[in-house]
């Protein structure tokens, strides 16, 4: 099994609602199972492993299911350590599995946005293509705490089923005041089943496998947040908007930040979402156990808003106050052993779609030691 934190999941551009545009704080999510995950380990192991990924994102998807590429920079390096500890439970293989993350944001984070409207309708013209300004806390996100065990344990057919509860308290390196962090400062919990069945050949010889993933999520307040409006900058500007802007907006002196960054008290709210994955794995050479394997990831719901201090509920940067996440991504997945106990994966992320949130692109690492 492993897991990993969703990185920069679209989430709140509170004050922006001219923009269309509805990307926020980054949001932890423990589990990201690849294939091979759901096979039971053995008996009395130990399992240390360390993962390493690089996101980054160019273009933000519409609430429309459009696309917004202007001037977008969504980029960081997440490195992950994790214990896994297998026992046996009255018969069944159990097991405890904790992991933590690093985040770090790579340069300065923008997201793009396009067709601003004029500051001074009448005397100035459209502002035209521009950016948000994300600032950034890097650090380490949530503990993510979990417990497991396999009802279904079948290493003849090829038969798992695997069942794994999650927990995430609010320890992390949280700032209220920057607009994406490595966590959200919740409690997070989580509800994980994995199931893998072999479809055609068998478990040691060449074989096609299924393996399904599917999580729901719930999450506390956090009642010591903040809404945070980014700071808003216009690539392209004529002489003459210097000149008015500070005529009319003399308190805001020089053409840009259009809009500066501010941000007011609030608590923070999610409601339930969902994740699924589905994996065709193909084990081509099983003496080192070497598998490619194709996978379609989708994410649902997760409504999100903030309330202010006066009681007033905060939606996203599109009319309505429909914030769920409908993310679709494909995958590659390709693993093999290169020693009798150190296990090695590559994995590719493409997303095809995400609305309102980043359309990230992403290669990650795994190496994992039995012991």
């Amino acid at each position: 099994m492993s897991k990993r934190a969703r990185t920069i999941r679209p989430h709140l551009l509170t004050s922006l609602l001219s923009l269309g545009l509805s990307l926020g704080a980054t949001a932890a999510y423990a589990s990201d199972p690849i294939p091979g995950d759901a096979i039971a380990p053995p008996v009395n192991v130990n399992i240390g492993l360390f993962y390493n990924e690089f996101t980054d994102a160019g273009a933000v998807g519409s609430p429309n299911n459009g696309t917004n590429g202007q001037d977008t920079h969504l980029s960081t390096d997440v490195a992950v350590a994790r214990y896994i500890r297998t026992f046996d439970v009255g018969g069944l293989l159990s097991g405890v599995d904790v992991f933590e993350e690093y985040f770090s944001y790579l340069g300065s984070q923008h997201a793009g946005v396009g067709n601003l409207p004029s500051a001074a309708p009448g005397l100035l013209p459209p502002i035209g293509p521009a950016y948000a300004s994300l600032s950034t806390q890097g650090g380490f996100a949530q503990p993510n705490i979990g417990i497991f065990t396999f009802p279904i344990n079948d290493p003849a057919t090829g038969t798992y089923l695997v069942l794994h509860p999650w927990i995430a308290p609010p320890i992390s390196s949280f700032n209220k005041d920057y607009y994406l962090n490595p966590a959200q400062n919740t409690w997070t919990y989580e509800m994980e089943v994995g199931f893998r069945k072999t479809l055609i050949g068998t478990p040691t010889t060449r074989n096609l496998t299924i393996e399904l993933w599917g999580e729901a999520y719930l999450f506390s307040p956090n009642n010591d947040s903040a809404a945070i409006s980014p700071a808003v900058f216009a690539d392209s500007l004529p002489p003459s908007y210097a000149l008015a802007h500070d005529f009319i907006n003399p308190a805001i002196p020089g053409s840009n930040p259009v809009s500066p960054e501010e941000s007011q008290p609030a608590s923070f709210h999610e409601e339930p979402s969902e994740e699924m994955r589905v994996y065709l794995p193909y084990e081509f050479y099983p003496a080192t156990d070497a598998v490619i394997a194709p996978g379609l990831f989708q994410s649902f719901g997760g409504k999100q808003y903030y309330v202010l201090r006066n009681g007033a509920k905060v939606n996203p940067g599109f009319t309505s106050d429909d914030t769920s996440t409908n993310e679709t991504q494909l995958r590659l997945v390709a693993s093999s052993f290169v020693t009798p106990t150190l296990n090695v994966a590559l994995v590719g992320e493409y997303d095809v779609a995400n609305r309102g949130g980043p359309l990230q692109r992403a290669v990650l690492l795994r190496l994992a030691k039995f012991f």
